[in-house]
């Protein structure tokens, strides 16, 4: 199968003694390139940790994790800012998004150490606000539209930067629940054009959107079913 990564015992441990928390516990994740997953659980259980690392936001304490053929257990912090420049990308449940910055410019922030001409930026840029429907909102700002446009832009960003990997953290958590639909349906349609995508939920709904349901408790993985085995994914990259 053509895993882009791989979790090998993952252990995340915070503090010590007394106040020692072990966030994952030997934690094994195969992904495959163009899945759809969802990581559920309760509170605590370590999903934003597995996200935050998967994402190179953060390290394990012990484990292997191999990043497209890259083992990144082993790379310098220094290498962390490209990985996430142009092999992960980020979707968050604030948005994240810069008020001062117009959404044009929210926008071209993974372009911006990047070689290529002005022209070149605002095509992917323009490009990337007319799939997600919000070119007209290309200089407001992030205050002026609405919790399901900023999402829009949010994911408009993540698709800039061209990376095959979308994180996702609670994307629907701020939205009403026809927006969340709505956000859902849109990166249904992401997946389906090639990108991988992982998703943190606490809604069961939300996970029915994805082919591979995932369950931490206390840091270990306890249920992965998957709907649809991940070498049928229909990958068009």
């Amino acid at each position: 199968m053509d895993f882009i990564l791989s979790l090998k015992e993952i252990v995340k441990i915070y503090g010590k003694g007394e106040s020692k928390v072990v966030a994952l516990n030997k934690v094994s994740l195969d992904i495959c390139k163009g899945d759809c997953i969802s990581v559920m659980g309760p509170s605590g259980s370590g999903k934003s940790t597995l996200l935050n690392i998967i994402g190179c936001m953060d390290t394990p304490t012990s484990g292997q994790y191999i990043l497209k053929g890259r083992d990144v257990s082993k790379l310098k912090r220094r290498n962390f800012s490209q990985i996430r420049n142009r092999d992960v990308s980020f979707v968050f449940q604030n948005f994240a998004l810069l008020n001062n910055y117009s959404v044009y410019h929210n926008v071209e922030l993974p372009l911006c150490h990047r070689r290529m001409s002005r022209s070149q930026k605002k095509e992917i840029i323009m490009h990337y606000l007319d799939k997600l429907g919000i070119a007209n909102l290309a200089n407001k700002r992030p205050t002026e539209i609405s919790g399901g446009q900023q999402q829009r832009v949010a994911i408009a960003r993540a698709l800039a930067s061209d990376a095959d990997i979308i994180l996702a953290d609670e994307p629907t958590g701020s939205l009403d629940q026809k927006t969340g639909q709505e956000i859902m349906e849109l990166l249904t349609n992401i997946n389906s054009e090639g990108k991988t995508i992982v998703i943190v939920t606490h809604d069961k709904n939300v996970a029915s959107y994805c082919r591979r349901n995932i369950l931490l408790v206390d840091g270990k993985i306890v249920e992965d079913n998957i709907s649809k085995n991940c070498s049928e994914t229909n990958v068009s990259l």
